[in-house]
């Protein structure tokens, strides 16, 4: 990572060790995979042993709201987490309960996998939290792994756009871990979006050198070739030189269309990276991520326009599958519904489906847009079968909750039937 006025970071140092590694939480959903570096480790398995390298000495409450937002974290209520911690905090304000508050506040913000998506609420007040964890101790000496707090810190500045402090944020994280190389690689891509191509080649250069003295070279290549945040480092030649990747070998990458939780916060953790996906075409997922960025920014017509120009491109080269297609045509009709085209929208909603027919994020955009036309009926059956979709109660409690709130649904929300439908799945989220 290109050291700039700080001082220089060895990359031969020691062996990284964490005293939480064998205590990490599998994440239970994998939701799509930006990679953005996004790449942290995810919340702790067994909570016990976590508990006691972070736990309060001072203050018993807080020691147990500790837990209790830990326990939270690992069943995925990242806001009852953030209850929890805030308690904490106000019990005994430390560099633990500070950190845990921040790291709450950072997975609830990066559900959807990129730092384009992520609530930008969330990151600032992850931001905030971390910062008072380094008020109170800039050493951080009280965090067996201090490089998980600036490397999630350094996405959340990616996320308000503060790209100088995120750099910054990277930087120390690499310090803190010198081994893991994919952290000087997700600066690389943070400083292509900035337009430096030279520093980023240089992060890459370190990023590959590093891990060729480890040899994991190649492991580190693969996880670059199939993470979507790192499409545009592919796209460009010169990274694409300096990552060792010839001009027929595009990489092998899943667009990202916001379904890739774990691998996002995870890519940074200790053991090997999955095998690679199959190859897909780097224009392709260029168009995707651009997309998604005007979508971001809620420039729709523009996000529909690069969405098309990827499936166009797609039916000559065939390398979507159908779960990144159906993604697509996912985006294109979300994008309709927000620009309140619903025929078309619908149109390309079912074209989603067509290609994954348990999408409940499509069946729900379907439900919107009939909702806005004014047939009710039929967006109430929608909404149905965005419920009946969902895999698993976190899932379900999401869509039930934004079917409360959404203003789209607003004709459909004193129906008799809206209240019957909700009603049979509130025993599985536990509503009330």
């Amino acid at each position: 990572m290109d050291p700039g006025p700080t001082p220089h970071v060895s990359l031969s140092g020691h062996r990284y060790t964490l005293s939480m590694k064998e205590n990490m939480m599998k994440t239970i959903r994998t939701v799509l995979t930006l990679a953005l570096a996004a790449l942290l480790l995810t919340p702790p398995a067994h909570a016990a042993k976590h508990k006691k390298a972070l736990k309060s000495k001072a203050n018993p409450e807080a020691q147990r709201l500790m837990s209790t937002g830990l326990a939270n974290l690992q069943n995925g209520e990242t806001s009852a987490a953030i209850s929890a911690f805030n308690k904490a905090v106000r019990k005994e304000g430390s560099v633990s309960t500070y950190f845990l508050l921040g790291w709450a506040h950072y997975q609830r913000g990066f559900k959807n996998g990129s730092t384009e998506s992520a609530d930008r609420d969330d990151a600032q007040s992850a931001i905030d939290a971390y910062a008072m964890a380094l008020s109170l101790d800039s050493s951080l000496k009280e965090l067996p792994d201090a490089s998980r707090l600036y490397f999630s810190m350094a996405l959340c500045y990616e996320a308000v756009q503060s790209y100088d402090k995120a750099l910054d944020a990277y930087k120390m994280a690499f310090r803190a871990a010198p081994t893991k190389a994919l952290i000087p690689m997700n600066a690389a891509r943070l400083r292509l979006k900035m337009g430096d191509t030279p520093k980023a080649v240089s992060n890459i250069e370190i990023a590959m050198s590093k891990a060729m003295r480890n040899g994991q070279g190649k492991t580190l290549r693969d996880a670059v070739r199939r993470d979507p945040a790192f499409a545009p480092l592919i796209a460009n030649a010169a990274s694409r030189k300096a990552l060792g990747i010839g001009e027929g070998e595009d990489g092998a990458m899943v667009a990202d269309l916001g379904v890739r939780g774990e691998e996002m916060r995870d890519a940074v953790r200790d053991t090997a990276p999955k095998p690679a996906a199959p190859a897909q075409d780097a224009q392709v997922l260029e168009k995707i991520a651009q997309g998604n960025i005007e979508f971001k920014f809620r420039r729709y017509i523009s996000a529909v326009s690069a969405y098309n120009e990827a499936l166009s491109l797609d039916q000559e080269r065939m390398t979507l599958g159908a779960p990144q297609t159906a993604g697509v045509y996912e985006k294109i009709g979300t994008a309709y519904n927000k620009l309140g085209q619903s025929e078309v929208a619908v149109r390309s909603l079912q074209k989603a489906l067509q290609q994954n027919p348990m999408n409940p994020s499509a069946h729900y955009q379907i439900a919107l847009a009939y909702a806005m036309s004014g047939k009710t009926a039929v967006a109430l059956n929608a909404l149905n079968e965005s419920f009946k979709s969902c895999a698993g109660p976190n899932d379900l409690r999401r869509f039930v909750m934004q079917a409360k709130t959404d203003t789209e649904l607003e004709a459909v929300r004193d129906l008799p039937a809206f209240r019957s439908t909700v009603a049979q799945y509130a025993d599985r989220v536990a509503l009330r």
